[in-house]
């Protein structure tokens, strides 16, 4: 809500995203999920590419596969990282075995 409230600061000024952008027949709604669309594509870090949404409903969706995107990722990362860990304790636990005998 910040972007919308600070590109609604000052209303005669028209330099801020929602002229720049051509935002300016959005509600207050619409502004809301398009300042949040480039929030999440900023933080998630896949770019804002040659093909963007063009209205809220696919904003909306952009956003969830965004963040689904990155948990998996997450998910996926920490399991093959513990699994790599676990493989090298048991490697390591072996290896103490087969010295001591």
């Amino acid at each position: 809500m910040y972007r919308v409230f600070v590109g609604r600061f000052d209303e005669n000024s028209k330099e801020n995203w929602i002229y720049l952008g051509n935002y300016t027949d959005y509600g207050d709604f619409q502004l809301y999920i398009t300042s949040f669309y480039f929030t999440v594509t900023t933080i998630v870090t896949v770019g804002y590419g040659d093909i963007t949404p063009k209205n809220t409903g696919e904003r909306i969706i952009c956003m969830l596969l965004m963040i689904t995107g990155v948990i998996s990722f997450s998910i996926g990362t920490g399991i093959l990282s513990s699994i790599i860990a676990n493989y090298d304790s048991a490697l390591a636990k072996l290896e103490e075995k087969m010295s001591t005998l």
